[in-house]
């Protein structure tokens, strides 16, 4: 498909980049491979690049706690609080939402949705009463496999279901987004895991946002003709910060069709 017609097209179907603060011992990191030793941090205050991608264009920040990742506690909410009440877009929060506590707080603190993870896996009856509360708008659900098992508790422990098996049990329960990171391509960017995306978009027949490999602005565009096969939009990390992405140029070459 001609790319830039495929981006004219996505301009009027909101194809979303999702800039991505990862937040540990309260600064803006990055991780190779989702491995907590293998650590680069960029900046000290994560209120800083939430404010420069904002500046920037983005319509929405990714923001995950990730030492609440391995708690299951919400380890740097009053950090997100910070950024929810100073950088006006649309956020997403995910790391340690364990509880139907923690959802509710993040929530209520102004974040447009919540990133469930672990507790998705563990317990669904959870997600079942939260979608009946807040609804598919501001619950979803992180897919984040190696070698097709799904992770969970900071990447720290496998599950023994493939992706698809859980993708599909939590479509199911009602969930219409996931955001699927295949850790083997995270933080190396050498490219997202196009198939894959692909393939649980079109089996589960829920809208799947591409996470972990993007290096390059070219990486996005190379997602925009599956838009409406699925894919609506692509978290982008260390390409960002490293500067192989200029996040102003990717959107306005995005909201231009070229």
């Amino acid at each position: 498909m001609n790319v830039s017609i495929a981006c004219k097209e996505v301009k009027k179907m909101s194809f979303t980049v999702y800039p991505a603060i990862d937040i540990r011992d309260g600064k803006c990191v990055r991780l190779f491979q989702g491995d907590y030793n293998l650590e680069s941090r960029y900046y000290m205050n994560p209120l800083e690049p939430a404010q420069k991608w904002a500046q920037a264009g983005a319509r929405w920040l990714h923001i995950i706690d990730l030492d609440g990742a391995r708690t299951g506690k919400p380890e740097n909410l009053p950090l997100i609080k910070e950024i929810i009440n100073q950088v006006k877009v649309n956020i997403q929060i995910g790391g340690g939402l364990r509880t139907w506590e923690t959802v509710e707080t993040y929530l209520e603190a102004g974040a447009k949705r919540v990133i469930l993870g672990s507790v998705a896996f563990k317990d669904p009856s959870l997600v079942k009463r939260l979608l009946e509360t807040y609804g598919p708008e501001k619950i979803i659900v992180s897919l984040d496999s190696r070698k097709d098992r799904v992770y969970s508790d900071g990447w720290l422990s496998q599950a023994s279901s493939g992706v698809l098996e859980v993708a599909q049990r939590l479509a199911q329960l009602g969930i219409k987004t996931f955001i699927y990171t295949d850790i083997e391509k995270d933080g190396t960017l050498t490219g997202p895991n196009i198939e894959k995306s692909l393939e649980l978009a079109q089996k589960t027949k829920c809208n799947v946002i591409v996470a972990g490999g993007i290096g390059s602005g070219q990486d996005i565009l190379d997602l925009i003709p599956y838009y409406q096969a699925g894919l609506k939009g692509a978290v982008v990390g260390r390409a960002l910060y490293t500067g192989n992405i200029n996040l102003k140029e990717l959107i306005a070459q995005i909201e231009r069709g070229n």
